[in-house]
């Protein structure tokens, strides 16, 4: 009698744990679905605490977009599962709408009741090696700083490109960059000296370019925002005549204020 008890109980104890889990392809269905609707807070906070503690929600959204994953998930399709001790890891592509297909590995836990994420590994530039990019384990204290920033006011944003293309301006114009070089981030100032830096733009002095930008105001092409490096990036342009003057702009952010870091400018028809 007591081993049919025990038999029983411990059926009863297994079908219930069946029904308080979903499978792990379920949950990883559910998570890339929220991404892909821009439910990015939601796919956040669904993850295991660990992750949460090695990612902030701002990194997380970076990396999101940037990998293409906010852009429609169509379907997930998982190719591997491997179980290891208490956690899952799936490997497989997410289809995005944009006919894209995103390899990543996705290790579970079961945490709260519920399968969460613990892990997102994805190719790195190369493709050869997956690495975690949503972590921002390693990054450094300055990195850290950036990303968690808030994206500057419309008016501060247009404060900052005038500012910084009239100074730009002004140094192809007068042949000297020194000023336009003091300007700059310390960290831009540590990859090149002002000659490199005139020398990199001496193109634009040859050609004598002109960039006069006090009749117009900068017009934004995408929404500015920090990206997974903790750069601002701003991307626009100014209706100016004969040529439009394009712009992308990156900025770090060195306390208390947003520093150029990365300038690319053209003149367009």
């Amino acid at each position: 009698m007591k081993i049919v008890l025990a038999l029983f109980l411990c059926l009863w104890m297994a079908a219930c744990g069946s029904r308080r889990l979903p499978s792990v392809r379920q949950a990883a269905d559910e998570f890339f679905l929220e991404i892909g609707e821009n439910r990015l807070d939601e796919a956040y906070e669904s993850t295991a605490f660990s992750f949460r503690a090695r990612s902030s929600f701002k990194n997380f959204q970076a990396i999101a977009k940037e990998l293409g994953l906010a852009t429609g998930t169509v379907a997930c399709n998982w190719t591997k599962e491997e179980i290891k001790d208490n956690d899952v890891k799936l490997t497989g592509e997410v289809m995005t709408a944009s006919g894209t297909g995103i390899a990543v590995s996705v290790t579970f836990i079961e945490e709260r009741g519920a399968w969460r994420v613990f892990s997102l590994l994805t190719p790195n530039e190369s493709g050869k090696k997956e690495e975690d990019r949503f972590s921002l384990m390693g990054k450094g204290d300055a990195f850290i700083r950036s990303v968690n920033q808030e994206v500057p006011n419309e008016e501060r944003l247009q404060e900052m490109v005038e500012r910084s293309l009239t100074l730009f301006g002004n140094a192809i114009h007068t042949q000297n960059f020194h000023e336009f070089y003091t300007n700059v981030s310390q960290a831009w100032q540590n990859q090149l000296t002002e000659k490199q830096l005139k020398s990199a733009f001496q193109p634009f002095i040859d050609a004598k370019v002109t960039i006069d930008i006090k009749s117009s105001k900068p017009i934004f092409d995408k929404p500015p925002e920090i990206n997974s490096e903790g750069l601002l990036v701003l991307l626009g342009h100014y209706d100016t005549k004969p040529y439009a003057t394009t712009f992308r702009l990156r900025f770090i952010h060195e306390f208390p204020f947003w520093k150029l870091y990365g300038l690319e400018v053209q003149l367009r028809n």
